[in-house]
């Protein structure tokens, strides 16, 4: 008889909530279940530098400093009231934790984000109508004058220049991280952990997830792992979201 996974049992918000609460379980019984997202990363890594963008309240940099005694960790969050709660937040950490008031993109400018009514979902991209029916309990309230940087331009002032792993969490604007950074990503970078949103994508014509696995591949990057994956409720087996991890082609050993 096939076992049931601890996440089977729970509705998908309480599952994703629970992941991420400060006190995490390793396993339930015999069942393993997922910490936080470095749990998905290939386990020969010594971690020393972590990169957090879309750092929001600083839940998955404090995973990352907890799991890594060693490591420091770089956040960029745009948004004020969130980047006052990360900074408090990671106060038992000072001195390990660099923070960063902008949000990294392709270009240097100033621009506005959508405040949401979830702080987890505000966005430099609009609120497609997909993402609406995903999460009814999400809207846009309001925006937020932020700064832009490109990571090639902001990344020279970086305390260290290679990164054992960036963790990128922007709501839909992905690519445009991507693009802004396409020197440090290909140069500097061991490991990428990257949401992929198919439910921030203005249409099923324009789905993000193909310009971004083909500038990873011309990075140098390869697709490791797929995690914490996301379906449309009420619909036939519809991704709505996923974590893709990628390695640097230059750390992988080959069959």
């Amino acid at each position: 008889m096939r076992k049931i996974a601890l996440n089977e049992l729970l509705p998908p918000i309480i599952y994703r909530v629970a992941r991420y609460a400060k006190k995490r379980f390793y396993k339930y019984k015999n069942i393993t279940v997922i910490r936080h997202p470095f749990d998905a990363i290939p386990k020969d890594i010594k971690v020393n530098w972590i990169l957090d963008i879309g750092a929001n309240r600083g839940d998955v940099a404090i995973a990352a400093l907890e799991s890594y005694p060693n490591s420091k960790v770089i956040c960029f969050e745009p948004v004020k009231s969130t980047f006052e709660e990360l900074n408090k937040n990671l106060q038992p950490f000072s001195g390990r934790a660099h923070f960063y008031n902008c949000a990294l993109s392709d270009s240097n400018e100033e621009a506005e984000i959508n405040i949401t009514t979830s702080h987890g979902a505000n966005s430099i991209e609009p609120q497609t109508a997909f993402h609406q029916e995903c999460n009814p309990h999400v809207r846009e309230v309001g925006k937020e004058k932020i700064q832009l940087v490109r990571l090639d331009d902001v990344a020279e002032k970086f305390p260290n220049q290679k990164f054992d792993i960036v963790k990128i969490d922007v709501e839909g604007h992905e690519l445009s991280v991507l693009q802004g950074g396409k020197n440090f990503f290909s140069s500097n970078v061991d490991v990428i952990i990257i949401e992929i949103s198919l439910m921030r994508d203005p249409s099923w014509n324009e789905q993000a997830i193909f310009d971004i696995f083909a500038f990873l591949k011309d990075a140098g990057f390869r697709l490791v792992n797929v995690t914490d994956l996301y379906y449309a409720e009420d619909k036939a087996v519809q991704l709505a979201q996923m974590d893709c991890v990628f390695r640097h082609k230059s750390m992988l050993k080959m069959p």
